[in-house]
């Protein structure tokens, strides 16, 4: 069963529109990132699926309910975490998760204190008191020790420094895949989210471009390096459309391809690069396909996937 579906979803803001038509399935156990430039109604969505917003038209479930039909039961297994997280900077660590135990009948405590223990976070202290880094480390704890199904989160890494956001990185890898949990992920920091993925889904101005599976997305997907043998390449006036991107320096080429046979048979190439002293292909990198995206390349999902 997905643990998040939306059919035909649409929310307006007067004179904006800031989702359209998306039709969006999150499976269960996936560590799903959802990607796209500023204000192509990231955060509309996750409000949308924690009941924040209601929807304009369409149909939206989460944990396999309608979403302004959930129980309070159904809201204590969706734990959320957000940037600039507010948190009551006169209580302890320790205090927080005393209020908040009672409210979460799934609550750990035994999970709690070894989250604890993984962040190096001290229960004593004052939250008011903790870096930022250490307060997203608190948000964290807090969301997970009620081990929920869906986790949501919204820029948990903005702002923090590399060694905060690998150590966040390595925590919600290990409780995701030991526990089973649903994490549905939307940040700016490519380089976590490639770590992290196994599905992808890209919005673009509203719309849901693009989701399917990590493995499939870099399957089909390709960087391909052409060096011309004849001094400084000459770029196609007509791109086949195929190549998503296209970029040169000097005798170089790159491309971004969406046709893997295309990307690995030189002879098509050829066509176009009559002489290339190499033809170099390699799988594309999460940031290079975002970039592609960002730019309003015509990427296509695969037949049958959600798009």
């Amino acid at each position: 069963m997905p643990i998040v579906e939306t059919h035909g979803l649409t929310h307006e803001f007067k004179k904006l529109t800031a989702l359209r038509d998306v039709n969006l399935t999150v499976p269960e156990g996936a560590l799903y990132a959802l990607l796209g430039p500023n204000g192509s109604g990231k955060t509309t969505l996750l409000q949308i699926l924690m009941g924040l917003r209601r929807p304009t038209r369409g149909r939206v479930s989460v944990l396999g309910r309608d979403v302004n039909r959930l129980r309070a039961e159904d809201r204590s297994a969706i734990g959320y975490v957000a940037e600039g997280q507010p948190l009551p900077g006169w209580m302890t660590l320790e205090q927080l998760e005393a209020y908040l135990a009672p409210l979460y009948p799934a609550w750990d405590r035994a999970l709690a204190g070894e989250l604890r223990r993984r962040f190096r976070l001290d229960g004593g202290r004052k939250l008011g008191t903790l870096s930022r880094g250490q307060r997203m480390k608190a948000a964290l704890l807090c969301a997970l020790a009620p081990r929920p199904r869906l986790l949501i989160m919204d820029e948990p890494f903005t702002g923090m420094d590399a060694l905060v956001k690998n150590e966040l990185v390595e925590g919600l890898l290990e409780s995701a895949s030991s526990e089973g949990w649903t994490v549905l992920l939307c940040s700016h920091d490519i380089g976590e989210l490639e770590m992290l993925a196994d599905w992808v889904g890209f919005l673009d101005a509203g719309r849901l471009i693009l989701s399917e599976p990590m493995e499939s997305l870099r399957a089909r997907l390709k960087r391909v390096e052409v060096v011309t043998g004849n001094g400084a390449a000459r770029l196609p006036v007509d791109r086949p459309p195929e190549w998503l991107s296209m970029e040169q320096s000097g005798a170089r080429i790159s491309l971004l391809v969406s046709d893997p046979a295309q990307a690995v048979d030189g002879a098509s190439l050829r066509q176009w690069f009559p002489e290339p002293a190499r033809i170099d292909v390699r799988a594309a990198s999460l940031r290079e396909i975002f970039l592609a995206l960002a730019e309003r390349s015509p990427v296509s999902p695969p037949p049958g996937e959600v798009s």
